[in-house]
C-alpha cells in the first residue's frame, strides 16, 4: 500500500535563495539541537551542496516503489528526503534513479539508507547524501508513505521543511523558521568574521572564555 498525504505548502524562492551561501554547521548553530541529521549521513563525495524544499519519504528495507512515485511526485526544486526504516536491505536509489530525478528538476535526494552506483552518482555534481553504499536491488511492492512528517536520521522532517546540505552534513530549518533563522544565520557569520579577525590580531582566547571557566569550576591537578 502507498499512503500520501496531503498537500503542504513550500517556501518562498526568495527564502530559499537567501540559505545559498548558508553554511550547515552556522545555521546548525542557531537552530540549536535537533535539527542535524545523524553523522552517517552525508554527501557521497566533498563539495556537494543541497538546498530545497523537503518532499518527505519512508520506506522499508528492501523496495523502493515509494521512490519512484516520490520523483514523480514531487515538484521542480524539491529535496527528497527518504527514511529508510528497520535498516538498508536493498538500495533505493542508484544511477537511474538519480538520473530520473534529477531531470525532474528536484534539487537532490537526503537517503538515511543505502544507495549504489556510487562511482556513477559520484561523478555527478548533482547532490546526494546517504547513510551507507550497498549493491543489492530492491523490490518494487510497498508500502511506503510519502508526504508526511517523518524521523530521518534523528530528526524530525515535515514536508516543505528547508534541506540545506554541505561537507559537514545535513540540517533542516523548519518552514515557519526559515525567515526568522536566516537572519540570525546572517549575524552570527559577521561574529565569527569579527572573531577570526581578532585571533589573527594576536586575541587568542574569546571574552566569554574566563566566566565560563568560573562557572564550571576549576580544579587543578597536582601530579605527585
Amino acid at each position: 500500500m502507498l499512503t500520501i498525504g496531503p498537500a503542504f505548502e513550500r517556501p518562498s524562492m526568495d527564502l530559499i535563495e537567501a540559505y545559498r551561501h548558508l553554511p550547515v554547521a552556522t545555521i546548525s548553530d542557531v537552530l540549536g539541537p535537533g535539527h542535524v541529521m545523524n553523522s552517517s549521513v552525508r554527501a557521497l563525495r566533498p563539495g556537494m551542496h543541497l538546498l530545497g524544499p523537503a518532499y518527505t519519504l519512508k520506506l522499508p528495507p528492501s523496495d523502493n516503489l515509494g521512490m519512484h512515485v516520490a520523483v514523480r511526485e514531487a515538484k521542480a526544486g524539491d529535496v527528497i528526503v527518504a527514511e529508510q526504516s528497520g535498516g538498508a536491505l536493498g538500495a533505493p536509489v542508484g544511477e537511474i534513479m538519480a538520473m530520473a530525478a534529477m531531470h525532474k528538476g528536484l534539487a537532490g535526494i537526503v537517503l538515511n539508507g543505502a544507495v549504489r552506483d556510487a562511482e556513477k552518482l559520484r561523478a555527478e555534481q548533482w547532490p546526494v547524501f546517504a547513510a551507507s553504499i550497498y549493491a543489492q536491488q530492491c523490490r518494487k511492492d510497498g508500502p511506503a508513505w510519502l508526504q508526511m512528517t517523518i524521523d530521518c536520521a534523528g530528526v524530525s522532517v515535515h514536508p516543505g521543511d528547508l534541506i540545506v546540505g554541505d561537507d559537514d552534513g545535513v540540517v533542516v530549518v523548519p518552514l515557519l523558521s526559515i525567515a526568522s533563522v536566516a537572519k540570525e544565520v546572517v549575524k552570527k557569520m559577521e561574529k565569527e568574521r569579527l572573531r577570526i579577525a581578532s585571533i589573527s590580531q594576536g586575541f587568542i582566547s574569546p571574552a566569554w572564555l574566563d566566566v565560563a571557566i568560573e562557572r564550571a569550576g576549576l580544579v587543578l591537578s597536582v601530579n605527585q
